[in-house]
């Protein structure tokens, strides 16, 4: 094993060249997609094979990306987000 050191401004460098998941991607898409002034609902079912906490971190770490201010609310298996002016 080889131990390099480097620079932080190297470092932040290589991590903005990471690719993101197609995962990420598509919540950052509905984030875009979100009209002002409007509120998305995502209705997660057993059939989708995930849970709503998990979907609701995934739109928090996608507005995070994007830089938005925003607030999300999960409400049983409901996930609402929006964005806050």
């Amino acid at each position: 094993m080889r131990v390099e050191y480097i620079s932080t401004k190297e470092a932040e460098n290589i991590r903005r060249t990471m690719p993101k998941s197609k995962t990420m991607l598509e919540y950052e898409s509905f984030w875009q997609q979100l009209p002002n002034g409007q509120v998305g609902k995502m209705v997660v079912s057993q059939k989708d094979g995930i849970k709503s906490n998990t979907v609701r971190s995934r739109l928090i770490r996608a507005g995070k990306s994007l830089k938005l201010d925003f607030e999300t609310k999960r409400i049983a298996n409901t996930v609402l987000f929006w964005r806050v002016k």
